[in-house]
């Protein structure tokens, strides 16, 4: 015995494989528009940051450090004024925070200032404010590859040069 198929069996397998696309096409529409949003970071300003979410800094030129942040947050640090000391690709930086209290909770504020590790003067160079920016700016303002998720964690080796832990939670 033959089997037919009957004609609206076609019409609805060919209804639900256009549906189909189309939810495809919309999922990857969806997907596009996401990550637009993701890229668009509030650019509002923030006087200050806490100092245990700096992974590492790194100074753009001797107006500019770029902070990364844990938890792949990225600012820009245009300095007060030009920083004769600061040069491009510098990364040892001693920072100067009038915080008192937790060290858990100490911030680095536009208030505050820094000097470069190996300069031999005192001058310290003032901070401006923090402005968000992208993973791709602050790559090209530091022309260093951005870190991997789990590399972001740097700042571990500095603990235990004060006699931290060695292995430390990232609470992103």
């Amino acid at each position: 015995m033959a089997r037919t198929t009957h004609p609206r069996w076609g019409i609805a397998v060919a209804a639900l494989s256009l549906a189909l696309a189309t939810g495809t096409t919309a999922q990857a529409q969806e997907a596009q528009d996401a990550a637009a949003a993701q890229e668009q970071i509030d650019r509002t300003p923030e006087d200050c940051v806490v100092m245990n979410r700096i992974a590492r800094n790194i100074a753009a030129n001797d107006r500019q450090v770029v902070f990364f942040m844990r938890g792949n947050r990225y600012y820009l640090n245009v300095l007060d004024a030009s920083c004769q000391s600061l040069s491009a690709g510098e990364t040892r930086l001693v920072f100067h925070a009038k915080n008192t209290g937790s060290a858990k909770l100490a911030r680095l504020c536009n208030t505050d200032s820094f000097t470069v590790d190996r300069q031999t003067s005192r001058i310290g160079c003032s901070l401006g404010t923090f402005n968000p920016i992208t993973a791709e700016e602050a790559a090209a303002l530091t022309g260093q590859p951005l870190p991997a998720a789990s590399a972001t964690s740097s700042s571990s080796s500095a603990s235990d040069e004060r006699g931290g832990r060695s292995s430390r939670r990232n609470r992103d």
